[in-house]
């Protein structure tokens, strides 16, 4: 650039401050504040305006178009059905109103029908009519065959342990009567040997050992072949072999198994002794 062309510039720019000097100082607050401000972030362009204004009328537009729920959908039709009444107008209404009906009134002869009426059903899948009741009730049938399956798992397991218990406790029980008729066996041996008795009084009073204990076993094979023991002892349970056994004890011989010793007489024994069974003395 040539120098005058350097000078002409200058001088057009110093006249220009000059003319904006005479009318208004350009640094003065009055200046400053008739100024746009024209700072980042404090305004929007046109196209920024536009543009939000397009994407607020597309999302209302999206939730104008959104499906709502079927719930909601259901709640909001039986909200507008329950609010607005049958009008005259309608043809159901006014075939009614022939027939003397009258707003508020229930329906049939005798006025034992619904007053309200049929309640709204909104449909919005792709399923048959009556596809979602029949599924319900499937669904119902399920839960309640499920719940009778249950309880009956729970009855059998409840009568399998109650037999269970009951056939422990039964062996148990057998257990210990076998013990204390061996017990009450030896014994009566014992006592009858010291009042000099050599044969029980009955075959099942002693144990098999203590028959005929000092005889040879010539003399033994041959008193046991005369003296059978009788039917009805063979018949006898341990249970019924040792109420017998016990109660010979008591009478005979005044000693008690459980108790562990013999009584001065019977009025001793009835006083002093729990009773002739082994459960009366765990008490």
């Amino acid at each position: 650039m040539s120098f005058p062309i350097i000078l002409f510039s200058l001088f057009r720019a110093h006249r220009y401050l000059q003319n904006m000097s005479d009318e208004e100082d350009y640094m003065s607050e009055s200046f400053l504040q008739s100024l746009e401000d024209k700072r980042p972030g404090l305004t929007f362009s046109s196209k920024t305006t536009r543009f939000h204004q397009q994407e607020k009328k597309k999302k209302e537009k999206d939730e104008k178009n959104r499906v709502k729920p079927k719930k909601v959908l259901e709640a909001e039709k039986r909200v507008e059905g329950l609010n607005v009444a049958i009008s005259s107008e309608n043809k159901g209404f006014a075939l009614l109103s022939k027939m003397g009906y009258k707003p508020g009134m229930a329906l049939g002869k005798k006025g034992e029908g619904r007053c309200e009426p049929v309640p709204i059903e909104l449909k919005t899948g792709r399923g048959g009519l009556g596809r979602e009741i029949e599924v319900k009730r499937k669904l119902e049938d399920m839960r309640v065959k499920s719940a009778i399956s249950h309880e009956k798992r729970q009855k059998i397991m409840s009568e399998e342990k109650r037999h269970f218990v009951g056939r422990m406790r039964n062996k148990f029980s057998e257990q210990r009567v076998n013990s204390d008729l061996y017990k009450s066996q030896k014994v009566c041996a014992d006592l009858d040997a010291r009042i000099g008795l050599t044969d029980p009084d009955r075959l099942f009073f002693w144990p098999d050992s203590y028959k005929n204990k000092d005889k040879s076993d010539e003399e033994s094979d041959e008193e046991s072949a005369t003296n059978e023991e009788p039917d009805e002892d063979l018949e006898l349970s341990s249970i019924e072999q040792l109420e017998i056994l016990t109660d010979y004890l008591r009478k005979k011989h005044l000693y008690c198994v459980w108790c562990g010793t013999a009584f001065e007489d019977s009025e001793d024994i009835k006083t002093n002794c729990p009773g002739n069974t082994a459960e009366l003395h765990d008490d």
